[in-house]
Parts: C-alpha cells; structure tokens; sequence
C-alpha cells in the first residue's frame, strides 16, 4: 500500500467525524463486515424511550454547564469540573452503544475524561474552553451541538423509514430493487404524508430526510475480506453526523435488494436481504423459549390455509398423507405411490366438480 492509501484506511474515528468502506452489499467499520442496512434496521427497532432517557441526559448536561461551567461570577474547581464531566459521561454511554458507533474504534477513555484532564494538566486551555469568543469555546460548543442532534436524527430516520416501511413496502407485490423503487417513488410523491410525519418530530429535526445527501467519498484498496492474498478497491465515505450514514446505509441497502422489514409475529425489524420474501424473523418468539418466530409464522400460516380448504381438499390431504407414510416405510413401491397419489387427486377433483358425492369420495378412500 501507498502511505495515502494507508492514511486513509487509517484516519482516527470521531463523533465529530468518523469513516465507513463500502464493497459488494457490505460495510466495513473498522475489522467488522456488516450487510449494509443492518445498521440501519437496528436503529429501527432502538428502544425510543432510550432515545429520550438520552435527550434528557442532555438537556441536564446544558443546564449544568450554562447555569455554572460557563458562568463567569462561578468559581470552577476540581469537585464542579467532576460532575460536569460525570453528565457528559452519562450522555457518552449511550452514544459509544448506538448502532455504527459501538462498532467504531474511537478514542473513548479521552472522550470521558477530557474536562477534567484539562482542568488538572492544562489551566489554560481549560480556561480558554470555557470562555466565550475563544476558538477553543466554539470548537467545544461545536461538539456538545452534535451530542444534542444525535437523538433527534434517530427519531426522524425512525419515523420516517418506518412509515415508508410499513405503509408502502408491506403493499409491494415483490419484494425486489424494482419494486423498492416503486415505494420510494410513491412515498416521496406523498407530501402531504411527508408533512404529518414532520409535523409529528421535534422542532426543525437536524436531519431532514430526504433523497439527498452531502457526503465525501474517496477510494482505497483493502485487503479482500474473504480472499485475504487479494485486494479491492472499496469506496470510503466520511460522515459528520450519524443521520447522514443512516440516510446512506438504508438506501444503498435498497440498491442491493436489501430491506428492514417488521417481523409479523414480535413486531421487531429484521433485514430482509435480497432474494428472500420471510415475513417472519429469526429470534425467539415472544412467549417461546426455542421456537423463531419464523417457525410460529409457519405454523399460523399453515392453520390458516387450512381454513380456507375445501372438504374435499382435507380429505385428500389425509389421505395423501397416510398414503406418504406408507411409502416411506416401503409398504408401497415408487409405481404404487405415484398411481395412487394420483388417483387419488382425481377423486378429489370430481368431489370438488360436483361429479362425486363427499360421502361417496371417503368411501372410496377408505378403501385406499
């Protein structure tokens, strides 16, 4: 590798700033490979509550800081400086766990101690940091702006993805890029839908959603995630809020076939990757301790076409079956099976036509 490309792959991770890789369907955040949009759906199925415990953590936070860090008639010692930055800490938790985030290797002992670092180590720069008009002040309140967008991003991305998702993919005949594209032609068609969902979000959401987006893109090579003597060339993109890798990551997955879908059975999320069409997901159902829901949804499925069988349809399916069993225990050559299945199939179907009564149709099953 050239030094460029080496800086590149390299470049430190930040709140402020941060680098994801894109290649073939997949995103690279530091030595992990992730199917790109599965980012994106577990934001989708992030508890809102915690969305607001965190709002909260930061509203106290700014109180804290304006009402005494910043406040010049307020002498600062080591006991204030603590407790400013335990608040910070307490907002930091739940940002180093968001989605993305938790997967990035950041500077997390600095983040969580550099108030009080500066404050016992260097005076002066603590002073400046604090002391309005100082580029260091502005550098600072650039940084705790971009802790307080972080959930109001997240709120829009899920309220409106989840409407796109539930409203206009659930209709989709197929699920497929064609018919993705579809959706999002009709949902972004839609402004009075649009209107109601922004009219339901906090006051001027930072992210707007929409089908643009500012991001920087480059190009390196890595080494092939699976081919490790071979090297790619993957697209690396650099993001300054976590709203715009979202808008990124959920679309691109759509480019690829890729979709989050709410399971039928929990409710939750899960991503649907292209050439499948489950409505269901992996995890274990509510109310199971080993069953998936993927399971259950079979079996609810399943009862459910059978309620809309005929009487001559649940018949034949007995018989079908018992006719099955004695194949499998070679009570009946291959040539018997397939003659009797078949036979057995037309009874049905002159049952079905009104050219054999029912009770004449078990009558010659039994006899099967």
């Amino acid at each position: 590798m050239t030094e460029g490309t080496k800086r590149l792959s390299e470049k430190e991770n930040s709140i402020q700033e941060f680098t994801v890789l894109f290649w073939n369907g997949h995103l690279f955040a530091e030595s992990k490979t992730i199917p790109i949009g599965l980012i994106s759906t577990e934001v989708l199925d992030y508890p809102e509550d915690k969305l607001l415990e965190l709002r909260r953590h930061l509203n106290s936070l700014l109180q804290l800081m304006q009402t005494k860090l910043f406040h010049p008639g307020i002498k600062k010692d080591l006991v204030l400086v603590t407790a400013v930055q335990h608040k910070l800490n307490e907002v930091l938790d739940f940002i180093f766990d968001l989605p993305l985030f938790r997967h990035l290797n950041m500077d997390k002992p600095m983040a969580r101690s550099v108030l009080s670092t500066a404050f016992e180590k260097y005076p002066e720069e603590f002073q400046k940091i604090i002391t309005q008009g100082t580029p260091e002040y502005t550098i600072f309140m650039e940084y705790l702006l971009k802790l307080v967008s972080i959930p109001d991003e997240l709120i829009s991305f899920k309220a409106y993805t989840a409407s796109l998702l539930d409203m206009y993919f659930e209709r989709l005949k197929q699920r497929s890029k064609e018919s993705y594209a579809v959706g999002i032609y009709d949902f972004f068609s839609n402004t009075q839908m649009l209107n109601m969902i922004a009219a339901s979000l906090p006051p001027s959401p930072f992210q707007a959603y929409r089908q643009t987006c500012n991001a920087m893109i480059e190009f390196t090579t890595m080494p092939h995630p699976e081919r490790k003597k071979e090297y790619i060339i993957a697209e690396r993109m650099v993001f300054h809020h976590l709203g715009e890798f979202l808008h990124v990551d959920f679309f691109r997955g759509l480019m690829h076939g890729h979709s989050p879908r709410r399971c039928r059975n929990c409710r939750q999320f899960f991503l649907l990757t292209e050439g499948y069409n489950s409505m269901y997901c992996n995890r274990i159902a509510p109310g199971e301790t080993e069953k998936t829901c993927q399971k259950v949804g079979a079996h609810r499925t399943a009862m459910e076409n059978q309620k809309y069988k005929s009487p001559e349809r649940k018949l034949y399916d007995e018989v079908y079956n018992r006719l099955k069993t004695r194949h499998h225990r070679k009570k009946l050559s291959d040539d018997e099976w397939n003659k009797a299945v078949a036979l057995a199939w037309e009874y049905k179907e002159k049952a079905e036509k009104g050219d054999l009564q029912f009770h004449e149709m078990e009558e010659i099953y039994m006899k099967m």
